[in-house]
């Protein structure tokens, strides 16, 4: 082996893999602790902040699916087709860290044959900070929510005088002449069963989802809705001789707090969320991650060219993480991965350039989730169900070239791709699809969260590495410049420390 390739794979210690292993008996031992922070991410839409939710001067239905039905149940009830449904004006700040320490021991065989184990340790934490204002509000709070029967009458009294009436206008329409003859009972209870349907959704949600939010009775949808009641009790009062409807539906009394809205996100309730985690703050948790086992072999080691192969397995050891933790980090996939490497080095005077391909296999598990597109950003606890999920299989390339700059240290760039096939989701049996249609109140396929799970980046970075007799070193910064799918718009920083022992 030549001096100079020597003096290359010492200096190996940074972001791509290197092609030496330990001499027979000897152990190497590596700290190899990285951390990534992000607070945008890239997605199949474009680049957009991690709090784009909950940002901007109409918080609405665009990433909460139960204020999009909201919205679209008021315009029925309201008749006012252009009503925008929002919870004020707000300002989210996300920023999610994720550190781990993966611990490797790296055991010589012989002179080119060694074996591995990697434990890590993975922490994951998450800042967020909502400011959140009135202005513009159009929603407050559900009173179910709070258990609060509301000041102009309760719901449950609302809805049976109103369901009693239009019981006994059917009945009239039930003595008309079949269409087209005119009739004017079978027109209003048409319409009217709409408004009807139309609140109760606003009011109870749908299935066993509940509705967090209601109009503020003092805005215009509010006093539209009103309106339209007061104008069907004089209708079934007046045209119809029907009595006994005198009461109006409870709406929101104020707009959203802050605090208000935390509880909501909390709350197991059906009008709340569900969420396990305190989400406007700091939050974090250590985690052991997902071990690997791997052997390597190294090809060749030639004066001006090195290559070694190696083959690892990624245990289902993480911990598994809670589909209930708002702005949900995973700590691991916790499913079985198999994996080839392909390093390859090449020496030329003070250049050095390392190459490292893998491509893994990953095999089928279960997970749970909340069934609802990737830009839902808030999911009633109803949608959650365990799935079969396949993810997909991937590569990865990274490459690195340095330039010694003294016999114990060199610098260089680093660059890295991935790409990574979509996921696939389905329901472990039919019953599962339909227990999930009962809670939402209508069918939603799995497959829904195949979206967004296919994923390709780019990054780039540079790095620095140092080695001395019995110990070495590198550190190396990355960022995400480029990607597809959703992925963060991470920066990544790399410590290596690694050390050997003898001990035959």
């Amino acid at each position: 082996m030549s001096p100079a390739l020597t003096g290359g794979a010492l200096l190996a210690a940074q972001a791509v893999e290197r092609t030496d292993v330990p001499a027979r008996g000897v152990l190497r031992v590596t700290f190899d602790p990285r951390i990534m922070t992000w607070n945008d991410q890239f997605t199949d839409a474009g680049r957009m902040k991690l709090g784009a939710p909950l940002t901007g001067d109409t918080v609405g239905g665009r990433y909460i699916p139960v204020v999009a039905r909201l919205e679209q149940n008021v315009r029925v009830a309201s008749g006012l087709s252009n009503f925008v449904a929002s919870l004020g004006a707000g300002l989210f700040s996300v920023r999610q860290e994720r550190r781990t320490y993966p611990m490797s021991a790296e055991f010589g065989i012989t002179d080119r044959l060694s074996v591995s184990l990697m434990v890590p340790i993975v922490r994951v934490s998450t800042r967020a900070s909502l400011q959140l204002s009135n202005r513009g509000a159009t929603l407050g709070v559900n009173p179910l929510v709070q258990n609060q029967p509301g000041a102009r009458g309760t719901d449950s009294v609302f809805f049976a005088q109103f369901d009693s009436a239009l019981a006994r206008l059917d009945q009239q329409a039930g003595g008309c002449a079949p269409p087209p003859s005119p009739c004017a009972a079978r027109d209003s209870s048409a319409r009217w069963h709409a408004v009807r349907d139309a609140l109760h959704g606003s009011v109870y949600g749908v299935g066993q989802t509940g509705s967090p939010f209601l109009p503020l009775d003092t805005s215009p949808a509010g006093k539209a809705i009103d309106t339209t009641i007061a104008h069907i009790r004089q209708g079934l009062n007046l045209t119809f001789g029907i009595a006994g409807f005198d009461t109006t539906v409870a709406l929101a009394s104020d707009t959203l707090t802050g605090s208000a809205f935390e509880q909501i996100l909390l709350s197991p309730d059906p009008n709340g969320f569900g969420y396990a985690s305190v989400p406007f703050r700091r939050n974090f948790r250590y985690r052991m991650g997902d071990v690997e086992l791997a052997a390597k072999y190294r090809l060749l080691a030639g004066a001006h060219y090195a290559a070694a192969v190696q083959a690892l397995v990624r245990l289902p050891t993480g911990a598994k993480d809670s589909a209930d933790d708002f702005l949900m980090q995973w700590i691991g996939d916790h499913q079985l991965d198999l994996e080839g490497r392909v390093t390859q080095e090449v020496s030329v005077g003070p250049l050095w350039l390392n190459l490292a391909v893998h491509a893994g296999v990953q095999r089928p598990g279960t997970r749970v989730r909340r069934v609802a597109p990737w830009d839902a950003f808030l999911v009633p606890a109803a949608a959650t169900a365990a799935l079969r999920w396949d993810p997909g299989d991937y590569v990865g390339v990274d490459v690195a070239p340095l330039v010694r700059l003294a016999p114990e240290f060199a610098a260089g760039f680093t660059a890295g791709y991935f790409s990574k096939a979509r996921d696939h989701y389905a329901f472990q049996s039919a019953q599962d699809s339909v227990a999930l249609a009962t809670r939402l109140g209508f069918p939603t396929p799995a497959s829904v969260l195949d979206a967004g799970t296919s994923q390709r980046w780019l990054r780039l970075g540079f790095a620095l590495t140092y080695h001395a007799p019995s110990v070495e070193g590198g550190f190396s910064i990355e960022q995400t410049v480029s990607a597809a799918g959703l992925v963060p718009g991470a920066t990544v920083y790399r410590i290596v420390l690694r050390t050997t022992r003898k001990f035959f």
